[in-house]
């Protein structure tokens, strides 16, 4: 019997996309108040252009290398990155904290709730299951955390988990593993839902849980081997869903 749901976090319970269909377009916000930020603070950068398009250029390869869980991506780390593509090193870690913290801002402030969001986790947490959070994002965890109180979903979380903070990323099935060491569940007893199969439905399977495939945006297309237990377009399909599991 099905006792645990873990959801994804972007697409699925928070739209971070804004204005911008694609990504990495929908990272430009971040881009634009990181450029303003050190131009101010006396770094000699080059066009917006060159330098949103050298981030753009590093981010994918940087994202699918922690996808397979050969470095942690974390924001601070691929600000630096860039600068140093464009030969500018040096800059202090506070700066570069600094940035990340504008970064997130200018991406968190676009955001919003995905529909029936709160409504779907009260409805869950009112049929008795356990509720965890598992998000793939080069972002602190506070960044998102903060999201979920400001929309009142933080409340129904029994675990969270940010890839970039525990340094586990999906699909690997390590940081599924963690969120359920800590709700105290194992994977025959618990349901992954997301919005990208290829992290969150393989790795859902790969940690032996029972997965929940969320197509909330054309954004993603099904891998070969993601083979979900169930499909859902809207989340008040959710706890109908989860009574057939």
């Amino acid at each position: 019997m099905m006792d645990t749901v873990i959801f994804d976090l972007g697409g699925t319970l928070i739209e971070y996309a804004g204005e911008y269909a694609v990504w990495p377009d929908l990272e430009t916000p971040g881009f634009t108040a990181v450029y303003r930020y050190l131009n101010q603070n006396g770094l000699h950068l080059p066009e917006f252009e060159q330098f949103k398009q050298t981030g753009f250029a590093l981010l994918p390869a940087r994202w699918q290398a922690a996808m397979r869980g050969e470095q942690n991506l974390r924001l601070v780390d691929l600000l630096a990155a860039v600068l140093a593509e464009l030969g500018i090193t040096g800059v202090p870690e506070s700066q570069l904290s600094a940035a990340g913290k504008l970064y997130e801002s200018a991406i968190c402030s676009q955001a919003e709730p995905m529909p029936r969001a709160r409504e779907t986790l009260a409805e869950v947490k009112a049929a008795g299951y356990k509720i965890g959070l598992l998000s793939n994002t080069m972002f602190t965890g506070a960044a998102h955390v903060a999201d979920l109180e400001r929309f009142g979903l933080a409340d129904y979380f029994d675990a969270m988990l940010f890839s970039a903070d525990a340094g586990k990323w999906k699909p690997n099935a390590a940081p599924f593993l963690q969120v359920m060491a800590e709700l105290g569940v194992g994977g025959e007893t618990a349901v992954y839902i997301g919005d990208d199969p290829a992290g969150d439905i393989v790795g859902g399977q790969r940690a032996g849980m029972k997965t929940i495939h969320f197509q909330s945006s054309q954004r993603f297309q099904m891998p070969e081997d993601a083979q979900p237990d169930a499909h859902i377009r809207h989340l008040s399909e959710l706890l109908p869903t989860l009574t057939q599991l």
